[in-house]
């Protein structure tokens, strides 16, 4: 029972010992100390529809056993609050007041379904994939779940507040921080409507989209569901929405990974010309000296030379790549050795295999080759 039992070897919290000896100071009675045991089944949910329905009526007829009920719900409340920091941050936030407290939430809430959607799509995703290194690392999807929902309930405990004074007398304090979310349904995708979903790419659309329906300009969940609609065979609309990111990402990153998925679009249709162009922007506009995750754009370049027929210009940025990045030689080696055309052409190709052990044996030496 949470009532007793949550509050952990030291018992209950002050206040809870003028119960036990009864309201007037008199040890309670028989009945009374099992009334307070059925106050606190019903608390915790586990007295039977019968049972629970004689509390009730107990309850409002008994203002010493509601004063009691409504103590030990308080408390039980407070509790969850302290021992779960994202219920508690969403409830205190939702207490101060009205000034961009709804934005804050809902990006709040937007992240935690983005997080959840990027982790389901890359799990379905060969590891090896690129993607993998856009934006952070996947997070652990039950621990980032049950983070998720105490958040929302500690929005939607809010809404028992009391009014705000000063924004009038029909606004509470959880309306502030509802904004036009839909928490109600958030906190539903959350405690399980998701595990019903079998499919984890299908899981990761229905995430990003709730994430996009709480924050249309959350930048991370535009990117990967684009991302999704690439591995989908929706090329063409991941196209658009990517370049719709690169046009209006406030993020210059943001903008950086958009234009290498675009460009990566172009390459595996051959228009080799055009994948270069969105490639070299992000050379040109200084990201990948800014941010090291950009390094993979050269190896790009190079493989994207490669398929072109020149092996001169693959060669120069092979080499230029490892001079300017040899913190990611073991990437390197590992994604040279696990590109198939690569491989071909030097298996058909001494001279040019010759030449780029020459110029780049990292990629040889390196374990990870």
């Amino acid at each position: 029972m949470s009532s007793f039992k949550e509050f952990g070897a030291q018992g209950p919290p002050e206040g809870f010992e003028d119960w036990e000896a009864g309201v007037d100071g008199q040890p309670l009675s028989d009945s009374q100390l099992a009334l307070q045991q059925d106050l606190s089944s019903l608390a915790d949910g586990e007295l039977d529809e019968g049972r629970a329905a004689g509390v009730m009526l107990r309850l409002e007829s008994d203002s010493d056993a509601s004063a009691f009920f409504d103590d030990l719900t308080r408390c039980a409340k407070m509790h969850r609050d302290m021992t779960d920091p994202d219920r508690l941050m969403a409830h205190m936030a939702a207490m101060t007041g009205a000034s961009n407290l709804c934005t804050d939430l809902e990006n709040r809430l937007a992240t935690i379904f983005y997080q959840l959607g990027k982790a389901y799509l890359l799990a379905a995703l060969d590891p090896d994939r690129v993607v993998e290194r856009v934006f952070e690392t996947a997070v652990p999807v039950e621990q980032t779940r049950v983070q998720g929902r105490g958040f929302v309930d500690g929005v939607l405990l809010s809404s028992d507040e009391e009014p705000i004074a000063d924004l009038g007398s029909d606004v509470r304090r959880g309306d502030v921080g509802r904004g036009g979310v839909d928490w109600e349904n958030a906190r539903s995708m959350l405690n399980g409507r998701l595990e019903r979903i079998e499919e984890p790419l299908e899981k990761a659309r229905r995430l990003l989209e709730q994430a996009l329906s709480v924050a249309p300009d959350h930048e991370e969940a535009q990117f990967y569901r684009a991302y999704l609609d690439a591995e989908q065979g929706r090329k063409l609309l991941a196209r658009e929405r990517w370049a719709q990111l690169f046009d209006t990402a406030l993020l210059s990153a943001n903008r950086g990974h958009a234009a290498i998925q675009i460009g990566r679009l172009h390459q595996g249709e051959g228009n080799h010309r055009e994948a270069l162009r969105w490639y070299r922007w992000i050379l040109i506009s200084g990201l990948f000296k800014q941010d090291e995750r950009f390094w993979v754009v050269r190896f790009n370049i190079a493989m994207t030379y490669l398929e072109m027929g020149d092996h001169d210009r693959c060669l120069d940025y092979f080499k230029g790549l490892i001079d300017s990045q040899p913190q990611h030689v073991a990437e390197m080696a590992h994604m040279a050795s696990q590109a198939p055309l690569l491989q071909k052409v030097l298996q058909q190709r001494p001279s040019f295999a010759n030449d780029l052990i020459s110029r780049c044996p990292e990629l040889f030496s390196n374990p990870a080759a």
